[in-house]
């Protein structure tokens, strides 16, 4: 065979079983057909081959984010970003200077606030925020996404008052009298977001279109979606159908507002929306996204102990584990994989054995299971997850965000058990990667380089936040890869540079192998290349 593009004259770094580096890689079609040196290369070009001079530059599998919300990315171009304002006040300043450009009564959408980066580090109260803006309501996502800040024209819109309940697996925050303060912690959300305006079709695929590329320039060739509904489905067929998109993305069917799938037959709902390799392998749903308990940020992250600063906190479930072991019995039924959002450790612990128990009726599966985050565990929780097989699924620089105030959160203690990423490798489990973009930057390098790290961009701490946690560059990039594509069944076609494989990879202006893990930061990609096409080329 010869090749129709051909790359030599480089470091291909395969992150096949050995990690073993090469000069040269060879691609016809859509697949790799050759790995070896410049020399051997030879035997597979033509007058028509396309021959790239790597010039010793660092070739590595494409990079797979295995949690992210790609619509999310592409929303959040559009919305009102607060992730910079250093105080409350500057929410305000800059949600009174929106309302003042639009009409009344329509919707001030954005987010991305954090309070525990402004003075005082409280929840913020709606008071001001609604003097500022009276006729228009406001909806402000937490940077976790696990709740929400929205002002009086919000609350009068969704009928919150103080006689209001908290909704299962939710909560109202409340003043001592009982007014809400206008934030809303995980499903209390929903009372305000079902009165969000609705995207139309075109709309949600434009945002989309505009992410992967983005996706495209930062070495992503596949991302896992963490939870989209059929009519979403729809809309990423719709876009493959027309050759808008080429990012792999694998689609976890997620559940509706409410915390209960709309199907009286769970297994018939599953088998319906399972898809498999759709657009030459272009979109796969194949696993159930679930929510479990909420975010450390926001308190709603369950433990059995109360948190460290909120003496009387333990978190929240927004499901029960009875659900979940319903789910992971219809979903083992329907060849399909369940990935459960969990940060406490009462919440992981809790998702394990609820996991258990389906697992044990349908025993031999092959169903990688997953947890979402696995934030905070024990060492017995750790055991339990290899016992089982369930997959950590985790994001390097949440470690690296967080890390200034889980201590304070949740005690030195608990703290031990943070991102253990070390501990689960040890155990033999993969440690599939993502960023949960737009949660954090959708660049995989930063991920890596907090993986290898715990430091933030300052290089503080300096030995790294809890350093024994830390993993190899070898390490990391498999959780961008192979690691990725076996957490979702993909290992035989994608995650690492090997004959038969489908040819995904990127090529690096760094060797990032060898050079200090401070400039994986400054990294840049040259060129990604996707089934054999190049989707993207830096100038």
């Amino acid at each position: 065979m010869t090749a129709d593009l051909a790359l030599k004259n480089g470091k291909i770094a395969t992150v096949d079983g050995a990690f073993s580096i090469h000069q040269a890689v060879a691609i016809k079609g859509d697949r790799i057909i050759f790995v070896g040196t410049d020399e051997q290369l030879d035997t597979y070009l033509s007058p028509r081959t396309e021959v790239f001079d790597l010039q010793g530059r660092l070739v590595v599998p494409g990079l797979i984010d295995a949690h992210a919300h790609i619509y999310g990315l592409g929303k959040k171009l559009e919305l009102l970003e607060i992730s910079d304002a250093p105080s409350f006040d500057a929410v305000v300043k800059r949600v009174g200077e929106k309302a003042e450009m639009i009409p009344k009564g329509e919707w001030i959408v954005g987010g991305r606030w954090d309070q525990t980066k402004w003075p005082g580090k409280a929840f913020p109260v709606h008071d001001a925020l609604s003097a500022a803006s009276p006729d228009n309501p406001v909806y402000l996502s937490r940077v976790d996404g696990n709740s929400a800040f929205v002002n009086q024209a919000a609350l009068k819109l969704a009928g919150i008052g103080p006689s209001t309940p908290d909704p299962p697996g939710g909560k109202i925050v409340r003043k001592p009298g009982g007014e809400p303060t206008g934030v809303l912690i995980n499903q209390a959300m929903n009372l305000v977001k079902r009165h969000l305006p609705r995207e139309s079709a075109e709309q949600y695929e434009q945002r989309v279109v505009i992410a992967l590329e983005q996706c495209e320039q930062l070495g992503l060739t596949g991302v896992h979606e963490a939870g989209i509904n059929p009519w979403e489905i729809a809309r990423y067929k719709a876009l493959i159908d027309e050759d808008k998109i080429h990012v792999r993305v694998y689609a976890m069917l997620g559940e509706q507002e409410k915390p209960m799938f709309e199907a009286d037959d769970l297994v018939d709902f599953f088998k319906q929306h399972r898809l498999e390799n759709y657009g030459n392998h272009r979109l796969t749903v194949k696993s159930i996204k679930l929510f479990f308990d909420g975010a450390l940020g926001s308190r709603g992250a369950a433990f059995y102990e109360p948190y460290a600063d909120d003496s009387g906190n333990r978190g929240l479930f927004r499901i029960t584990p009875e659900y979940i072991t319903e789910v992971s019995r219809a979903a083992l039924q329907a060849k399909m994989g369940v990935n459960t959002h969990s940060i406490g450790i009462r919440g992981n612990r809790a998702c394990l054995d609820a996991y258990e128990i389906a697992l044990k009726e349908f025993p031999g599966r092959d169903h990688r299971f997953r947890i979402e985050h696995s934030q905070i565990v024990r060492d017995e929780d750790i055991a339990k997850y290899a016992e089982l097989g369930v997959i950590p699924s985790m994001q390097p620089t949440h470690c690296t965000s967080d890390m200034d105030f889980v201590e304070e959160r949740i005690g030195a203690q608990r703290a031990k058990g943070a991102y253990a990423w070390r501990s689960f490798i040890d155990a033999g489990l993969i440690l599939p990667f993502g960023s949960d973009f737009p949660v954090e930057s959708p660049n995989p390098l930063l991920g890596i380089y907090a993986a290898v790290t715990r430091q933030d961009h300052r290089g503080t701490p300096e030995r790294g936040w809890y350093p024994e946690q830390k993993l190899t560059i070898e390490e990391a990039i498999r959780g961008f890869t192979i690691w990725a594509a076996q957490a979702a069944w993909q290992e035989d076609l994608l995650g690492s540079i090997e004959v038969n494989k489908l040819a995904d990879m990127i090529i690096l202006d760094k060797d990032i192998l060898t050079l200090p893990p401070k400039e994986i930061l400054t990294t840049r990609v040259v060129r990604t290349i996707i089934g054999g096409k190049t989707v993207y080329l830096s100038n």
